[in-house]
């Protein structure tokens, strides 16, 4: 008879069961390129949230709102323009045929320092008139300042375009760690030091040189003369389209606060305000990071319609929908952590934040067609969607706004999610007409094809 305390144990990949099950599936997501680089931008985006809670503790208590205001000017007139120096070019160089690579790229360089110089200009041209309108030289030297910042992407770009082409995402969510981290933490230590709005700024000009040395360290490249140049006009009509987009998402998370302000004043500013950061924050962070993972994943089969096809339904599948759920999840939760985390006052507006919180949840799936449509090469179709997305919901908060903040929040939220959804099947109904893949949920994302 066999002593059973001599026999084998079952080793950890022969443990049967749901344990065996859940060990094998996590190693699966693991091994998966576009889940490991969605963790990447994770990881990177909690590593910012962090530092920034500490800096707003700091800047609370050592800034004064006058300061804040100024600082806001300054920083929302940068986020605007540089959407400008930012998008377009890259999507273009990453989905560009690998043997005409070198003149995309060279191209691409060109237009860099076009859009770059332009942005520069056009930002210190609003700070003029911004300081002006206020009659504050010191508002122009910031906006200026932080102008300076958009001449330095051009000597990094295009390593950071081929990074991303090579689904390396880590390399830049690496950087964006330390550069992210610095700028918090120098803000913090200029705000005690007295330097009042300029803390808020002046370490973003500091930083800047980070992202170029960690893109240039990350990719080599020199511009192959042989390779001569890709059409600039080409390359125009594939990001004027985009820059618009992007333009559009800025002005629909930005006029939002406007119209608030506008009819209902400044406490309901702040309430809305409270609502979108305890609600959106965490939310946007995962969709921004779903969507740059997504788009190269997609480029990397541009070529090949069908396969494109399957690979986006694919990524519904293992990306878009989980982050659909966790947005759910955490609308759920956002009724019971709003007062634990930020205090009993705010109790009777968690409601709110659990229904503005829940207008993403439709954004995972309007983010993989927006950037289905990018690897399509109909960049004018998604300016078109994000422009229905923008209209739609700005206004429906503008029609229901006079009836009080809550309506106006449930309005807002409900378009959104309507819109959004509806775009997605809009946008994969006529992909299925065009062409008819073989849909495989549970094929990894990152396979080649």
């Amino acid at each position: 008879m066999t002593n059973p305390a001599t026999q084998p144990s079952a080793s950890p990949t022969q443990r049967p069961g749901l344990l065996g099950a859940l060990q094998t599936r996590v190693r699966s997501l693991l091994a998966d390129r576009l889940v490991r680089n969605i963790g990447w931008y994770g990881l990177a985006e909690l590593a910012n949230r962090f530092t920034r809670i500490i800096t707003t503790i700091v800047l609370a208590r050592w800034l004064i709102p006058h300061d804040f205001g100024i600082a806001a000017t300054a920083i929302t007139t940068f986020e605007i323009v540089r959407v400008l120096a930012q998008y377009g070019i890259g999507q273009a160089v990453i989905r560009a045929p690998a043997e005409q690579l070198q003149a995309w790229c060279a191209t691409a360089q060109r237009a860099s320092w076009i859009a770059c110089t332009a942005a520069f200009v056009i930002q210190v041209g609003i700070g003029a008139v911004i300081a002006a309108i206020l009659d504050r030289q010191d508002v122009f030297w910031m906006i200026a300042s932080l102008a300076v910042v958009l001449l330095t992407l051009p000597f990094g770009q295009i390593q950071s375009f081929l990074i991303v082409r090579a689904n390396r995402l880590h390399v830049l969510a690496g950087v964006a760690v330390v550069q992210v981290a610095l700028d918090n933490m120098l803000t913090a230590a200029l705000a005690i030091g007295g330097f009042g709005a300029w803390a808020v700024v002046l370490p973003k000009l500091i930083v800047a040189p980070i992202w170029v040395i960690g893109m240039r360290r990350g990719h080599h490249w020199k511009r192959d003369i042989a390779a001569g140049y890709a059409s600039m006009a080409a390359l125009r009509a594939f990001t004027l389209p985009i820059i618009g987009s992007e333009l559009l998402v800025a002005a629909r998370f930005n006029l939002d606060k406007v119209l608030v302000g506008a009819f209902l004043g400044v406490e309901a500013l702040g309430i809305y305000y409270f609502i979108f950061n305890a609600g959106l924050g965490f939310s946007l962070s995962l969709t921004s990071s779903l969507a740059a993972s997504v788009y190269p994943h997609l480029a990397e089969v541009a070529a090949k319609p069908r396969d494109l096809i399957a690979r986006y339904d694919t990524l519904l599948w293992q990306a878009a929908l989980p982050c659909a759920a966790v947005i759910a999840l955490q609308a759920a939760l956002s009724l019971f952590y709003v007062p634990i985390v930020f205090g009993a006052r705010w109790d009777h507006v968690a409601w709110l934040v659990a229904v503005l919180c829940a207008s993403a949840i439709a954004k995972p799936m309007f983010d993989s067609a927006s950037q289905l449509l990018r690897a399509c090469n109909q960049p004018r179709t998604e300016f078109l969607a994000s422009a229905c997305l923008t209209v739609v919901s700005l206004s429906a908060l503008a029609l229901a706004l006079p009836y009080g903040l809550s309506y106006g929040v449930i309005a807002q939220s409900v378009a959104a999610v309507l819109v959004q959804i509806a775009t997605a099947m809009i946008v994969r109904s006529a992909m299925a007409r065009t062409h008819a893949p073989r849909i495989v949920p549970n094929e990894p994302i990152g396979a080649t094809s």
